[in-house]
């Protein structure tokens, strides 16, 4: 048996719902633990056991108080079933470090860094990891790897959505007296250019946004900023499947990562994925990994970590040339979603994982 552990919930998780999902598929059992740190998350899967403490994600006191407690929880829910649990998918950082010392037991570990805290200390663990798992192979970069070669346990896991989304309208056109711009996802001030996003919607009339997320105590400025501009509509945290509507609904995916924080060089989103699926084309900022392959496949628009430069990409939004743009940047997101994507959960997730779950496990 594989046991994920997550600080979070597999409904709010996108990545670690499609590991559920390739087990299920493909009858390997398993254990999720996450935490469900809103209070207010369903239980969908049998196996998952969730830890019930409400812990905000911009409340760091309350998290600290309750981690001592999620400890236990995790360890209790392991030994209740320790001997048939083979491999441990431990979720970044934190998680790795809390499992680690079952190695001592045999137990295989899977480390799965999802997003780098301290690329530094992640090289050095790296090697007491049975499998590491990266959304990206320039990621190795990353965390101090020159190539490849130079790490041989390396399974690459892109942030491809599984999904079959049911498209319903035409992706390659939008109203220029309300262009919609949709951001979806976590919170956090200055770093994401939520703030410059809210300022050039609310300074122009014919953008609209629908944005959804929770985090670093943002709320009350969405909510202040809805009050003043009918334009904005704060959705709050919302499901994996109202989020792909708000998106799909919208013209544009906004998901800008600012270099200030210089760990979003290397950002590898599932917004990236979503927009090629959903064919819609993102709006994402320069020298990033994420930039980069937008600028390569020509799925949408890369800018400069400002509200200017906001204002420069829609300066001519009402001409004819920049519809074309956005109608060929719309067919290549579809395009390059159905050949190369569109079975990726198949072919690595439940192919390549699983497979390697089955060996780490003792199975041929």
């Amino acid at each position: 048996m594989i046991c994920f552990v997550r600080k979070s919930t597999v409904e709010y998780d996108v990545r670690l719902h499609k590991y559920i999902n390739a087990c299920i598929k493909t009858s390997t059992s398993y254990k999720a633990i996450t935490w469900d740190r809103m209070n207010n998350c369903r239980n969908v899967f049998e196996n998952e056991h969730q830890y019930k403490k409400l812990s905000p994600y911009s409340d760091k006191k309350r998290l600290l108080l309750n981690y001592i407690g999620w400890l236990f929880f995790v360890y209790k829910n392991i030994v209740s079933n320790f001997k048939s649990t083979k491999v441990i998918h431990a979720c970044n950082l934190d998680i790795f470090l809390m499992v680690l010392p079952l190695k001592i037991f045999h137990k295989k570990i899977i480390f799965d860094i999802y997003d780098s805290i301290n690329p530094k200390f992640e090289h050095k663990l790296v090697k007491f990891a049975d499998i590491l798992i990266l959304p990206h192979q320039q990621r190795l970069k990353q965390i101090g790897f020159g190539n490849v070669s130079e790490f041989k346990k390396l399974l690459v896991v892109e942030n491809v959505p599984d999904i079959k989304f049911k498209k319903t309208q035409n992706t390659h056109s939008y109203n220029k007296q309300c262009i919609k711009l949709s951001y979806v996802g976590v919170f956090e001030r200055e770093i994401r250019g939520i703030e410059n996003l809210l300022e050039f919607v609310i300074s122009h009339d014919y953008i609209c946004l629908d944005i959804a997320g929770i985090g670093s105590n943002m709320e009350k400025l969405l909510l202040s900023c809805q009050n003043r501009c009918k334009r904005i509509n704060y959705h709050g945290q919302v499901p994996y499947t109202e989020a792909l509507n708000i998106m799909y609904n919208s013209d544009f995916i906004v998901a800008l990562y600012y270099k200030i924080n210089p760990l979003h060089k290397y950002a590898s989103p599932n917004k990236y994925y979503e927009s090629l699926c959903l064919g819609k084309p993102i709006i994402t900022s320069t020298n990033t990994l994420v930039g980069y392959q937008v600028e390569t496949n020509n799925t949408g628009y890369v800018i400069d970590d400002t509200k200017e430069a906001l204002e420069e990409l829609f300066a001519n939004y009402d001409t004819a040339q920049f519809e074309q743009e956005y109608k060929k940047k719309s067919y290549n997101c579809n395009l390059l979603w159905e050949n190369t994507y569109a079975n990726y959960f198949d072919e690595t997730i439940c192919k390549k994982y699983i497979t390697l779950v089955n060996r780490l496990g003792g199975k041929n």
